[in-house]
């Protein structure tokens, strides 16, 4: 097994040689800040444990949110505020995948194909949410984009964890969702879900960029787009499903397997059949699959809607008033202090700040 920062720093010069200009500025800095993370490039500090007197350096991390060393420790804070939040309601996860036909303007304009795909799916959900016919209430919910396959290929989608039920107009009711004659919770119908987001997203791109939609074949328009949704229990499982990708790249160390002969092997689960496997790619094409999953600066990979919306405290209060979900009294426990703080040696969090060395100039 092999770090992804030494897959980089092997194959990545010749990759931005060959690409030239056509590499996006935002692609070169993240590999960049992968291969310098935890070295003597970003330098670091010297501490001294306070419970067995030793001392232990550690190096700084490049907090990209592409680095598969930085991020476990925010993605777990995520999925603990999330968690701790849900509602006693039914929850649902709800899938929209941009058709194949348009990912190619995901990956040309991924500004403008990210935010009209959280855009309009999103007001999708609110808009058939409000109809009567199906629930008749605003919904509240958190969406997660998500843009690689398990062997990297690129095919956005946006992941939603929907409480089974929302805020009637006047905000003085909670409208449960429905639930089928077998006993299953039904939220919304996927086919009207479904043609709706391609009205939507066929309007909003004709709209913001003509000459693009002008590009995109006349039958994208009339075929049905993929809209996927399932019930998630009480939401915990699906929170912590989408918790992976909050602060994650395409692709951990864990999962590299050798960098030989020009060859990056990684191995990977088949998402059918959940057996494992393993995929061998050039050096180069690995490294442009994995920056096709590179986001532009920015452009946020969690968003938040409905009652849920950071700005609508309020609003959620008042939904948690109608469920009757009741206050927490009790004390909360003490959060764990910094992993950085822990010793290496006796595991105690008793790590004391000494020193610091400077960053070393890059060879």
């Amino acid at each position: 097994m092999i770090e992804l920062a030494e897959v980089l720093r092997r194959h990545a010069p010749e990759y931005l040689r060959r690409g030239g200009a056509r590499v996006p500025g935002h692609h070169r800095r993240a590999l960049r800040a992968i291969v310098r993370c935890r070295t003597p490039e970003l330098g670091g500090h010297l501490y001294r444990c306070g419970q067995c007197a030793r001392t232990h350096f550690g190096w700084h991390s490049c907090h990209h949110r592409s680095c598969p060393k930085c991020g476990g420790t925010e993605a777990a804070a995520w999925r603990e505020r999330q968690q701790r939040d849900l509602l006693p309601v039914p929850y649902f996860l709800v899938t929209f995948t941009l058709p194949e036909e348009l990912r190619a303007l995901g990956q040309s304009h991924p500004r403008l194909g990210y935010t009209l795909l959280f855009r309009e799916s999103a007001g999708t959900l609110q808009e058939i949410a409000a109809n009567p016919r199906h629930l008749g209430a605003e919904l509240g919910f958190v969406g997660v984009l998500h843009t690689w396959t398990r062997q990297l290929g690129y095919h956005p989608h946006v992941h939603y964890v929907v409480p089974g039920g929302g805020v009637r107009a006047d905000g003085q009711k909670w409208r449960q969702c429905r639930t089928l004659k077998d006993g299953t919770p039904y939220l919304l119908p996927v086919p009207v879900l479904s043609r709706r987001f391609r009205t939507r997203f066929a309007e909003a791109l004709r709209t913001q960029a003509p000459e693009l939609y002008r590009e995109v074949p006349r039958a994208v328009w009339e075929k049905e787009w993929v809209v996927h949704s399932q019930p998630a229990g009480r939401g915990h499982a699906a929170v912590g499903y989408l918790a992976r990708y909050v602060q994650n790249t395409a692709l951990g160390g864990k999962a590299l397997l050798a960098d030989e002969d020009g060859r990056v092997t990684f191995r990977y689960t088949e998402s059918r059949t959940g057996a494992p496997k393993t995929l061998s790619l050039d050096a180069l094409e690995f490294i442009r699959r994995l920056l096709t999953h590179v986001l532009p600066p920015r452009l946020h990979k969690v968003r938040y809607f409905g009652w849920l919306h950071p700005n609508a405290k309020r609003r959620f209060l008042k939904v948690q008033t109608l469920l009757a979900v009741p206050l927490r009294l009790t004390p909360q426990a003490l959060p764990e202090p910094p992993a950085h703080l822990r010793c290496p040696h006796c595991g105690k969090f008793t790590l004391q700040l000494v020193g610091r060395l400077p960053r070393a100039r890059a060879p």
